[in-house]
């Protein structure tokens, strides 16, 4: 599927939580046919037009802050590795065919997942007390008080929550069984 110009290309993503290896080996694929990463997209990637050439893609996930962000490209340009695009604390690399990876042993995998599966944790749990006090105000809102305000806004205020509840649950899931056979 493309986008309005034959230069871009839209590449729908099944999810770097829970196809990172597969979806990077596409990416790679994509390469050799002449379709490059160019940046993240709204469940996908968006990849411009090139000449053929394959390249190994690699995800790396790090919160950085503004200041460190050059030294950390830094850092795996160095080892061949260059900065394709960006989205929060993703960050996608490419390299040519033979670079050492970036995570080649399990425990920097390990810390790599680790930090996802905190973040994912904390966001899920505190979303999931979110909908609870929402269910909890929907309920007395109804019953108790008869307010068709507060009824309204508990009914937005549950939709929010569980729009990121179930994404952050997902993730957490999708890394925590990572993390897990990596640990064995």
């Amino acid at each position: 599927m493309k986008s309005g110009d034959k230069q871009t290309r839209y590449v729908i993503s099944k999810g770097l939580a829970f196809a990172e290896e597969s979806e990077m080996k596409k990416l790679s694929a994509l390469s050799e046919e002449g379709w490059f990463l160019d940046h993240f997209s709204l469940f996908g990637f968006i990849a411009r037009k090139g000449l053929p050439h394959k390249l190994i893609y690699c995800l790396d996930i790090r919160q950085l802050q503004k200041e460190e962000e050059q030294e950390y490209k830094d850092i795996f340009a160095d080892s061949g590795w260059h900065h394709v695009c960006s989205s929060g604390d993703l960050h996608i690399f490419s390299a040519e065919p033979g670079t050492v990876p970036l995570h080649t042993d399990r425990e920097t995998s390990y810390v790599k997942y680790s930090r996802v599966v905190r973040i994912s944790r904390t966001t899920a749990l505190l979303t999931l007390m979110l909908t609870v006090a929402s269910f909890l105000l929907r309920y007395a809102s109804t019953t108790i008080w008869n307010q068709q305000l507060l009824q309204n806004f508990s009914f937005v205020a549950i939709m929010l929550c569980v729009m990121v509840l179930v994404p952050s649950l997902m993730v957490y899931i999708a890394y925590s069984l990572r993390l897990r056979s990596l640990s064995s």
